[in-house]
């Protein structure tokens, strides 16, 4: 408890020589618009991915000012560990599925691989590194199948 009280008040040690929150989390809603937006290419996202490990690094030297009471700026360092555990997550999942469908675009994958659409992309957090497989789908509740499976016109 006290090391968790620690971390999350260190930001005020580094008030006046830290870097601004808002500043890393410009960078990074930058970035992953940039880069991972609605059309990706694994050259973009593995520059994504390179900015998101700087940035990374760069969370261990904010610093804010003003009191705990109401800080919002303290709340962004606060947030930022996952907001860019998120992004990379996010980044890592579309590198990895090499296709286009649905919501997900490859420019350099432009059609669905129909062995990925057999599987889903699973992202997971293992001793403080973050791994991906592809995982079966888990089969289709027949509830659900129903609704998609296509009705005769009357």
């Amino acid at each position: 408890m006290a090391a968790a009280e620690r971390e999350a008040l260190a930001p005020f040690e580094r008030a006046d020589g830290g870097v601004n929150p808002y500043t890393v989390q410009l960078e990074l809603q930058d970035c992953m618009q940039e880069l991972v937006g609605i059309i990706r290419t694994e050259d973009e996202l593995k520059q994504a991915l390179e900015r998101i490990a700087v940035l990374k690094e760069r969370v261990a030297t904010v610093g804010v000012e003003g009191h705990r009471q109401y800080n919002p700026g303290w709340h962004l360092a606060l947030d930022l560990r996952s907001l860019l555990a998120v992004s990379e997550c996010v980044a890592l999942a579309a590198l990895e599925r090499r296709e286009s469908r649905g919501g997900h675009t490859r420019d350099d994958y432009p059609k669905p691989d129909p062995e990925l659409g057999k599987v889903k992309v699973v992202v997971r957090g293992k001793d403080g590194e973050v791994t991906v497989s592809q995982e079966p789908l888990d089969e289709m509740p027949d509830d659900l199948r129903a609704l998609f499976e296509e009705k005769p016109r009357s």
